[in-house]
Parts: C-alpha cells; structure tokens; sequence
C-alpha cells in the first residue's frame, strides 16, 4: 500500500482572498488535518484554541487549533486543523475526510465518495 499526495487550497475563513495550494499527505492515522504554522501566518489565520495530541513518537504535546476554508476534489467546506511547527509536514487528517465524505483507496493512492451515516 503506501502514502500518496492529494493537492488542497487553503484559505483564511474571515478573508478568502489569502489563499494557497499546497500537496498534503493523506494521513487516516492523523485524526486532524495539520498545516504549518508558516502557511497559518502567511494566510492570516489566527489560532482558536489549543488541543493535546498524542505524536507518532509517543510524546505528547498541547497544539494550537485552527480553522480554515479547504477545496479538495472539487467541494469547498471549513474544517478544523492543529496548527504544527514552521516548514512542518502539511496532513490530510481523519476529521477532514470524513467532513468531505471521503474515504481512502490505498491501492489506487485515490480518494473516493463513501456515504455518511446517520444512524
């Protein structure tokens, strides 16, 4: 199986005009979408609050949070995202892809529409 790239734009919810296009690494393990403190600045957006997270190397760690307008595979929504260190990876989380109705072909190294449940 293996990681694959998905290209996003990103841009500042109160203004829309401070956008950026980025590649991200889709990361189900993720469970928020991560973006750079740096790509942050640059658009403007300001942090909302802060969330503990548990890193890949078993350290835990308090986190800024934001919230962003994200285009991926043609739809446009706001989705929450941590804000990680400056010139750190940029990742497509669980969260994000499931408010997308997104899920993951591994195989393929594709999204795909899945259905949302309401049950």
């Amino acid at each position: 199986m293996g990681t694959f790239r998905v290209d996003v734009t990103v841009k500042n919810l109160q203004e829309p005009a401070r956008t950026r296009t980025l590649s991200v690494l889709v990361d189900t393990g993720a469970t928020y979408t991560t973006l750079p403190r740096d790509l942050m600045e640059a658009l403007g957006s300001q942090p909302i609050g802060k969330r503990r997270v548990l890193l890949a190397s078993g350290r835990e760690e308090e986190w800024p949070v934001g919230v962003v307008w994200l285009t991926l595979e043609g739809q446009e929504l706001p989705t929450v995202c941590l804000i990680g260190p400056n010139g750190g990876p940029a990742l497509l989380g669980a969260v994000t892809l499931e408010e997308f109705a997104l899920g993951v072909d591994p195989v393929a190294k594709r999204l795909v529409p899945v259905r949302s449940y309401l049950t």
